[in-house]
């Protein structure tokens, strides 16, 4: 992972608090370097999608173990809790319409994206989250990124979904918390 990103340390905590009943869906990005098969990091169910289609993929994941649990194929014990894990490339940008989408459904998993500015799996190249005047691996003048990032966070509770809140990896506590307060609704 880059120097700064949290997108590893969030993965691990987030491990820790819900338990090895837990599968994350992961947009490709930099969390698909981390490991080919059968060498892997994770300690539990992975699912690895394209860079858009993150929230599509968990909530086949969410739908399959909800009818499993309706004809009793599994019981409540073998549930498992479904979480996205992204970077800002796909939260922002090519997995935005996806997001909103499940969001405005109602969509039963939690969403944590890890933003670290732009594309760290492809070099630093500026992404949807990279602020106005940073420079990037793509910043073609001195004055760095001519454009703005976005407020994912507001196009987000524009849905108003059950629970939004922003985190930092550095903070687990806070994390902890917040995932807990999610996890209840």
């Amino acid at each position: 992972m880059c120097a700064g990103c949290s997108g590893l340390e969030v993965l691990h905590e987030v491990y820790d608090l819900l338990g090895p009943k837990t599968v994350f869906v992961n947009a490709a990005g930099c969390l698909t370097l981390l490991a080919t098969y059968p060498f892997t990091p994770f300690r539990g169910s992975w699912l690895y999608t394209a860079m858009a289609s993150a929230p599509a993929g968990a909530q086949g994941v969410r739908d399959a173990l909800d009818l499993l649990l309706q004809k009793g194929d599994i019981g409540p014990e073998e549930n498992l809790e479904v979480v996205v894990l992204t970077g800002d490339g796909a939260a922002y940008g090519m997995g935005l319409s996806a997001t909103s989408s499940a969001i405005e459904r109602g969509l039963n998993f939690l969403y944590l994206c890890y933003d670290n500015e732009g594309f760290g799996n492809t070099g630093q190249q500026y992404s949807e989250a990279t602020p106005h005047g940073a420079r990037t691996a793509m910043s073609l003048s001195r004055a760095g990124f001519t454009g703005y990032k976005k407020d994912l966070f507001a196009i987000w509770t524009a849905h108003q979904p059950a629970y939004a809140a922003t985190v930092l990896g550095a903070e687990p506590l806070d994390l902890a918390r917040k995932v807990a307060k999610a996890k209840s609704l």
